[in-house]
């Protein structure tokens, strides 16, 4: 017997329940369909525990800094099974919440991984859906490595699952989770490396401002190998041994846990092409209304739609926003992916938005770089926070923001100022003029610009 369904979504986090509430609002059928427990990856797997690790952590590490000046006899360490515990507090009662809303606005939840057998047909655990209207989003999973072992890695998901901090880490990859777990696992104790095949991390930050994070990385005693390929990952008396190439040598490593951080990729596994539907790496191949180009019963969002948007759930929420418009009304909304930031929360965080000053010189734009070493100004000072660094890209003619990079506590706070100065089109002489709360870490901005 088939269910039959107005709108079937793939996925249950950010963007899925946006376009699930919005279209049960408008009487329409809706079942919400997860392989995974409910509630998708930022809230149980993802940005919301992380971020509780980190702010632990860094709570710890700052108290460090300030010893002899007005803490002493510190004498604190992380104990990592009450810190999962912790973590646990937030993230276990998130699923059962999250599915107990779907359910009380008559959204029917299916678990199982969801299969396409037709263009409006798929199937779960031997049941069969059918709907006018599908949405996937499932976000994101781990890319797939080509090195013999490589299925001896733990991802994010088994990184914030560890019952105990394993004494040796090695990182593969040099990205956001590479680089927010390495300083989550060093500050807890842990000896940490992070692999790198390419000659530098954070590949999508600013050079200059990745590469003074990257020394205040390896100073904090991380040890970061670029121009590094792995050749093989062994389990071997209970340790992994990790055959690499460095500069052209090979040489071994050992380790007590190795953790994928070299990127990920859409989840594909859904029998898409029995739907007709068309995918990249990067998701499902999508026209300006999120809507699938290969079958125009098919919408995408968030991690799971190929667009020019960044694979951060603000950008999902925005992107359920949009899709859920155009299946319930007809297509008329369109994504503006302009001035969106982000950041990776390392000690101190490097957020972003807009483009970087290499960016800005490949088109040929009239910029005036503003930049400058923070680390003695009040703020960065009082916290003894070892560096802190910004550059700041204006339009020499229009005298607005084009990119904003800040390396420095509460960045990831004060680049949304930034970030809504690009998005409305906001010039520096506006900025000047507001009076920001002081003393507050975003009053700095106006010495940044100034």
């Amino acid at each position: 017997m088939t269910s039959k369904f107005d709108l079937i979504i793939i996925g249950s986090g950010s963007a899925a329940t946006t376009v699930a509430f919005k279209a049960i609002k408008h009487n329409k059928r809706v079942a919400v369909i997860d392989q995974k427990p409910i509630g998708g990856t930022c809230a149980l797997r993802g940005c919301d525990p992380k971020k509780v690790l980190v702010g632990v952590t860094d709570a710890l590490e700052y108290a460090r800094k300030l010893q002899s000046y007005g803490i002493s006899k510190l004498s604190g360490q992380i104990e990592w099974d009450e810190l999962m515990e912790f973590k646990r507090s937030f993230t276990e009662p998130m699923s059962l919440r999250i599915e107990e809303s779907l359910r009380k606005n008559n959204i029917e939840v299916v678990h199982g991984r969801a299969k396409f057998i037709g263009p409006e047909t798929l199937e779960v655990e031997g049941k069969t859906f059918e709907a006018s209207r599908f949405l996937i989003a499932t976000g994101v999973k781990a890319a797939t490595l080509n090195f013999p072992g490589s299925d001896l890695l733990i991802d994010n998901e088994g990184f914030l699952s560890m019952p105990a901090l394993p004494k040796k880490l090695v990182f593969v990859g040099g990205g956001y989770i590479s680089v927010e777990f390495a300083s989550i696992a060093k500050k807890a104790g842990s000896e940490v490396t992070i692999i790198q095949h390419s000659g530098r991390i954070l590949s999508n930050f600013d050079r200059e401002m990745a590469d003074i994070l990257t020394s205040l990385l390896r100073e904090s005693g991380i040890e970061i190998s670029v121009n590094t390929s792995v050749n093989e990952v062994r389990k071997v008396d209970g340790r992994f041994e990790i055959k690499l190439t460095r500069e052209g040598k090979e040489e071994v490593i050992y380790a007590d846990a190795v953790v994928h951080g070299a990127g990920r990729e859409f989840d594909s596994e859904m029998g898409l092409e029995a739907a007709n539907i068309k995918w990249s790496r990067r998701g499902v191949e999508v026209n300006d209304f999120l809507q699938s180009v290969s079958n125009p019963r098919i919408y995408a969002a968030g991690d799971s739609a190929d667009t020019l948007g960044p694979k951060l759930t603000p950008v999902a929420v925005m992107e359920g926003n949009i899709a859920a418009e155009n299946l319930l009304n007809g297509n008329s909304l369109k994504a503006d992916y302009n001035g969106i930031p982000t950041t990776v929360f390392s000690t101190p965080p490097l957020a972003m938005v807009g483009i970087t000053e290499e960016q800005a010189l490949k088109k040929g734009l009239r910029i005036n770089v503003k930049k400058g070493d923070m680390t003695s100004w009040y703020n960065s000072r009082r916290r003894m926070i070892p560096k802190s660094f910004y550059k700041v890209i204006l339009d020499s003619d229009s005298k607005k923001v084009l990119g904003a990079h800040i390396l420095g506590e509460n960045s990831e706070e004060v680049i949304n100022i930034f970030a809504m100065a690009i998005r409305l089109e906001i010039n520096v002489d506006t900025l000047l003029s507001m009076p920001f709360t002081y003393p507050s870490d975003t009053n700095d901005l106006k010495y940044m610009i100034g």
